[in-house]
C-alpha cells in the first residue's frame, strides 16, 4: 500500500552565512598578509673572501652603537661616509667592520647600509 504524503514546499537556501564565512576569510587574508615592501641587504656567507684568506684589510672599522673608529682613529658620525670615500680614492678596496658593545641588530643594518650601499668598498664584517 502506496502512502502519499503532501509534498513539502522547497525551503530557499540562505546566503547569509556563506558571505559570512566570506567575509571571515577576507578578513583574514587582509590582515595576515604584509602590504609594506621591505629593504634586502646582500649577505652573502660560505665563501672564503681575501679578508678571511688572511689578507690584511684596507680599512679597519670598529663600531659600538655610538662611536666610529676608522683605522684607529675615532670619526664623528656625520663624517664617516667623508672619510671612507677619501680613502677609497686612494686605493682602499676592502674594509673589516668590527662591532663591539651592546649593538643592536637594526644598528648593524643601519651600519651595514651605510658602508656597503654608499661607498664601493668590499665590506666583510667580524665580531
Amino acid at each position: 500500500m502506496r502512502i502519499d504524503a503532501a509534498p513539502r514546499p522547497r525551503r530557499r537556501l540562505s546566503m547569509t552565512s556563506l558571505i559570512d564565512v566570506i567575509f571571515l576569510l577576507l578578513l583574514f587574508f587582509m590582515l595576515s598578509s604584509t602590504f609594506a615592501r621591505f629593504a634586502e641587504i646582500e649577505v652573502s656567507g660560505g665563501v672564503a673572501s681575501a679578508v678571511a684568506a688572511g689578507e690584511r684589510p684596507d680599512v679597519l672599522l670598529r663600531f659600538d652603537g655610538a662611536e666610529w673608529v676608522v683605522n684607529g682613529l675615532p670619526v664623528a658620525d656625520d663624517a664617516l661616509e667623508p672619510e671612507l670615500a677619501r680613502l677609497s680614492e686612494a686605493g682602499a678596496q676592502t674594509a673589516v667592520l668590527l662591532v663591539r658593545g651592546e649593538l643592536t641588530s637594526q644598528d648593524l643594518i643601519t651600519a651595514v647600509e651605510r658602508i656597503g650601499g654608499r661607498t664601493a668598498l668590499r665590506l666583510t664584517v667580524a665580531r
